[in-house]
């Protein structure tokens, strides 16, 4: 589908009349009706539509009710479904974490066999493709208005609302049960500003930013940076978009080192609040929503719909790719150890990247070494893993796309995969574990107890230590981030016809695949995008000190809580009959 034109393009006057359209609206309350669903769609130009699931076409049963498989459309769900991180993205029933399209609780799902989605055992008779955790409906948003009215439906009509981009979701806040939800994947812009002045400042000077619409996808965003010769700060799946949950959690980067965190860059958002109203949030005004915007996370303070970001000269990159020898775990711990020995020097020059011990894999970049001084850097890395039966190469690449593609594409590193259950936890690792070889040492036998009870690790190389161009306080990520190395996240799956207990089973080894780094690190947390749905003490965990402030910002701009989501700001109760579908 087209993207939809930058917000800043539309007139003040269209706005007014689209927001006022919606606000003349007047809903009956009690429970929606088919004329409710009709009017609703007639008031948001026909882009209300059904949430069925990805899977649907392969199955004789929906519902309960018979249905006819569509043989091409169930082939090219085949053919994608396990994996496929842009064609996932781009329906609106596919999820990255494909347990929260499921009702994990009672097993009501539409799944394939992830392992070989053409499995009939998975779709032909008795199996019925049940709704599962797919919301209802959906509104395809493309305005303001769509948002407001979408508001005063759920407050009427007492359901669910929740907000979905790419689905990339790994605390199931983009799904739920009976829910209605605002699909924001069309709003693509992406326009360049080389003098950026947010609306309302008085600034004489402004920065080059690039302002993009709330889909729009880092795959998009970097081709676009690199064809204006640009960087900008964003993550690592090219599907993921810059607002919402990675924009508004924090959204740390491999360039974080030295352009901070996703947050950091942040200039201004469009936001439609829960009273309806589009509101613009930057240093100059509405500036509480604007810092609970810059990390008190997704779905939770409005709906964003555009976010400017500052963006830099790009430059070429030095690219250091360690492979080592997976399976064996006196090689994993060699590396992890004379990875944390070299952790807060290696941070401290800028390096940034992913090391992957389910893959036997290290790539980190660099943006201001020396080809000389980056293989000094790496050296020790280097020569273990060459000596253990890996290897090492250093390369100089002439811009941060030509990492990303090589990221993308498996010649520097490999992607964590998608389309599969997955039960994730994460904790972030100061630096000050690190500081003496008791501690690091005993960091490293916490890293081991990761790695042994988990299918996937991954440390994220990322965090803003040693970034100060911007201070922590005009953010409301965890102030721990900014004295941290990294952060670890380790994943276990199931099958998708195991049992709740084999579910319940996983997610408790989750949870204490990463017991000992919390016992370590108990002043520490975890990222917010990144964590276990059992996360204990969650609001210390993810917000640290800031929360108190978060959730009086949250009172005072959804004091009504029409978003409401799973361990978001101003969560309450695991009772609420949206959350039946969690184990």
């Amino acid at each position: 589908m087209p993207g939809s034109p930058s917000l800043s393009l539309w007139s003040s006057v269209f706005l007014a009349i689209t927001l006022a359209q919606a606000q003349n609206i007047t809903w009956t309350t009690g429970a929606p009706t088919t004329q409710d669903w009709k009017t609703l769609n007639s008031t948001v130009a026909g882009r209300l539509y059904a949430g069925v699931p990805w899977a649907e076409p392969c199955f004789s049963l929906y519902n309960g009710n018979n249905t006819r498989p569509d043989a091409a459309q169930c082939s090219f769900v085949q053919q994608n479904y396990f994996n496929n991180h842009m064609v996932r993205t781009s329906v609106f029933a596919g999820y990255g974490p494909q347990n929260f399209e499921a009702c994990m609780a009672t097993s009501d799902q539409c799944m394939l066999n992830w392992m070989n989605p053409t499995d009939p055992a998975a779709f032909t008779p008795p199996q019925d493709c049940k709704q599962g955790s797919i919301p209802d409906y959906y509104i395809d948003v493309r305005q303001a208005s769509d948002v407001s009215t979408a508001f005063q439906f759920v407050a009427a009509k007492k359901i669910p609302l929740v907000i979905k981009n790419s689905g990339h979701d790994f605390q199931g806040r983009a799904s739920g049960p009976g829910s209605l939800a605002l699909w924001v994947h069309n709003l693509k812009s992406i326009t360049n500003n080389a003098n950026f002045i947010p609306e309302g400042c008085s600034y004489t000077a402004g920065k080059t930013a690039l302002t993009v619409g709330a889909g729009s996808q880092f795959q998009d965003i970097y081709q676009y940076a690199h064809d204006n010769k640009l960087i900008f700060v964003g993550g690592s799946d090219q599907s993921v978009t810059a607002t919402g949950g990675w924009g508004q959690g924090g959204g740390h980067s491999s360039l974080s080192r030295l352009y901070g965190m996703g947050v950091d860059n942040a200039l201004q958002y469009k936001v439609v609040t829960p009273d309806g109203v589009l509101r613009t949030a930057n240093a100059c005004q509405n500036q509480d929503l604007f810092w609970a915007l810059r990390g008190g996370g997704g779905s939770t303070f409005g709906v964003v719909l555009e976010g400017t970001m500052q963006v830099y000269p790009d430059q070429s990159f030095q690219i250091a790719n360690i492979i080592f020898p997976i399976g064996n775990l006196t090689i994993t711990r060699g590396i992890l150890s004379i990875f944390t020995d070299n952790a807060t020097l290696l941070a401290t020059q800028k390096w940034g990247g992913y090391l992957t011990p389910t893959n036997g894999e290290l790539v980190l970049l660099n943006p201001t070494l020396s080809t000389k001084d980056a293989q000094n850097s790496v050296d020790a890395l280097s020569k273990y893993a060459i000596s253990v039966g890996g290897k090492a190469t250093l390369e100089t690449v002439p811009s941060f796309l030509t990492w990303f593609q090589g990221w993308v594409q498996g010649t520097y590193g490999t992607q964590d995969p998608i389309g599969l259950p997955q039960a994730l936890a994460s904790r972030i690792v100061p630096q000050a574990n690190h500081a003496t070889p008791e501690s690091r040492a005993q960091l490293v036998d916490a890293l081991m107890d990761a790695v042994n009870s988990s299918f996937f690790q991954q440390i994220h190389f990322a965090t803003p230590y040693g970034y100060n161009a911007t201070s922590a306080s005009d953010t409301s990520v965890n102030p721990i981030w900014r004295s941290s190395l990294y952060q670890i996240i380790t994943v276990n799956t199931w099958q998708y016809n195991d049992n709740l207990a084999t579910k319940k089973a996983t997610y408790a080894n989750t949870t204490q695949s990463v017991a000992t780094l919390r016992s370590i690190t108990p002043t520490s947390g975890a990222y917010a995008n990144e964590a276990d749905i059992h996360e204990p003490d969650w609001q210390t965990s993810f917000w640290g000190s800031n929360y108190p402030k978060l959730l009086s910002i949250k009172n005072k701009y959804d004091p009504n809580h029409l978003l409401d989501c799973w361990h978001c700001v101003g969560w309450t109760s695991a009772t609420d009959p949206r959350y039946k579908c969690y184990i």
